[in-house]
Order: structure tokens, then C-alpha cells, then sequence
């Protein structure tokens, strides 16, 4: 039980290298996904994680900065069964540094088939920072795919991304109203598709999510697990989705990739990756319907 303003001991630790976009080149990589690591890093815990990448055989080219990369702390309350989370802000960026970052992506993004943006942009990250990367790297002929919230999320889906992964309050925050049901959340993702994203996958936790392309719209419902952590759930279904896009799989398996994968994630603790024999398991347990 977690006691604020109290005594708490904590029964078990675990480290990992994480961040939205790290989460989903480690389940990548596990999947036996080729992949690559590009990230801004700074301090004593900028360099734990590239190491700690480097140890899992992922390729990691980083910014280094001033301060101290954030570290983003899980609490646990078994009892309860319920999680509390504690994120710092992470050190402040400048405009060289980002130019920085631009500058790896447009030379290499050409020997890439997707880009995965994801996460929070650092302090000093202007608005439309992420809708650049997305021109950047369609500049060199990558596909991209954008998981983000607030302006970045809004500025983002004017560049026209080939796949976005909002939730239902990231659905609201650009429509103006939250999906509540399955006709919202129909309703939402042909609005969100009809801004020129190439496709969208609305998750919705537990209940799991609906994907729009074209004039398809696919619900996918995820089959029940021993639920640890969710922690990482939404950065699978990406991983998912996206491996199975580049798979050139239909859209409803990619769908139900998408939902195996975060389902799998859930039997994990913290955020290590699922493994793919668990991922391959579960997927056909995943009820896919067509709406459109």
C-alpha cells in the first residue's frame, strides 16, 4: 500500500532504459526487428542508458545536452493494484541541439522504412518541432509514425503522418470531444483520418482500439490476461502495428498485432518488452470487427 505522507518500503527494484520511443525499439529488437536508437541524452543518466541500450544490441546515436536525462519513476501498490507515476521534466534543449537531431534524422532516414516519433518533446522543444522530423524524414522516403499529446500531437498531424496513436483524451484534445462509446469511437477516427494522416489507431486501454485507413475502420479487442504493469501497453501496440505495417500485413492483422503485442506487454513488469512467443500466441485470441 502506497502511504503519502508516511513510511513506504519498497519490496523490489527494477531499472530500464525507457522513454516512449526506447520502449518501442526494445520491443522491436526482441522481435528480431531491425531497429535504431536516436534520442537526446544528458549527465550521469544519459549515459546509463545509452549504455544500458548498448547492452541489449541497439544501435543508439544521441545529442548529448546539459543537465541530467529524466527519470520517470513507477510505483507499484500490489494491494491495491493500482499505479502511481512521478515523471521529471528532463533537462531544457536549444534550438542547435534540435538542429542537431534534424541533422542525424536527414542522413539517415533515407536507410530507414519508419520513423517512430513518441514521448513528450523536452523543455525549449518549439510546438511544431515533431512536425518536422515527420517532413524530414517522408524527405527521404521513410514512412513515420507519430504517438505524442497537446500542441506537439496538434502541430504534428498538419505535416500529414502516416500513422498516429492517440488515446481517447489525445482523440479529445484535437477534436474537441472524447469517444465514449463505439459509434464516438468510430466517429473519431474517421475525423482524425480525414485531417491527412494515412492512418489511425485509436487504443483504448483494456478495451482495446480501433484503426482507420482509406475507408476501412477495424475494432480490435484484446483477449484477457494476468495483468502487472500497463505500463509500456500503448508503446507495444505501436511496436506492433508498426512491424506489421512494414510486414505489409492487411489492416485488420495489423490490428491485431497491434493488440496482442499490448497485451502481451501487460503479463510484463515495468517496461520490458513482451516476448514474440507470447506476442504470436495471443494474436489469434484478438476479436477483430469491421465498421467501414
Amino acid at each position: 500500500r502506497l502511504v503519502v505522507g508516511g513510511m513506504n518500503r519498497v519490496k523490489s527494484k527494477i531499472d530500464h532504459p525507457s522513454g516512449k520511443g526506447i520502449n518501442v525499439s526494445r520491443d522491436l529488437k526482441l522481435w528480431g526487428c531491425p531497429t535504431e536508437a536516436l534520442t537526446i541524452v544528458g549527465g550521469d543518466s544519459g549515459r546509463w542508458l545509452v549504455q544500458a541500450l548498448e547492452e541489449q544490441d541497439i544501435p543508439v546515436d544521441f545529442v548529448e545536452v546539459e543537465g541530467e536525462t529524466r527519470i520517470n519513476i513507477k510505483i507499484w501498490a500490489a494491494e491495491e493494484n493500482l499505479s502511481t507515476e512521478v515523471n521529471e521534466p528532463g533537462p531544457t534543449v536549444t534550438e542547435r541541439e534540435l538542429e542537431e537531431l534534424l541533422a542525424k534524422i536527414r542522413a539517415r532516414a533515407s536507410q530507414w522504412d519508419w520513423v517512430v516519433i513518441s514521448g513528450s518533446a523536452p523543455p525549449g522543444t518549439p510546438p511544431d518541432f515533431y512536425a518536422e522530423i515527420v517532413k524530414t524524414a517522408r524527405e527521404q522516403g521513410a514512412k513515420t509514425a507519430l504517438d505524442a499529446s497537446g500542441a506537439a500531437l496538434r502541430e504534428g498531424i498538419k505535416a500529414c503522418p502516416d500513422l498516429i496513436k492517440p488515446n481517447e483524451t489525445e482523440a479529445r484534445d484535437i477534436l474537441g470531444w472524447e469517444p465514449e462509446d463505439e459509434a464516438g469511437a468510430i466517429r473519431a477516427v474517421e475525423e482524425l483520418t480525414s485531417l491527412g494522416v494515412g492512418c489511425v489507431m485509436l487504443t483504448l486501454g483494456k478495451a482495446g482500439g480501433y484503426v482507420g485507413q482509406d475507408s476501412q475502420i477495424w475494432q480490435g479487442i484484446p483477449p484477457k490476461v494476468d495483468v502487472k504493469t500497463t505500463v509500456g501497453c500503448g508503446d507495444a501496440a505501436l511496436a506492433g502495428m508498426v512491424w506489421a505495417l512494414r510486414e505489409e500485413k492487411s489492416l485488420d492483422e495489423a490490428l491485431g498485432w497491434a493488440m496482442a503485442a499490448g497485451a502481451a506487454a501487460a503479463t510484463t513488469w515495468g517496461t520490458e518488452p513482451p516476448a514474440w512467443r507470447l506476442v504470436e500466441e495471443l494474436f489469434p485470441k484478438v476479436k477483430c470487427i469491421r465498421h467501414r
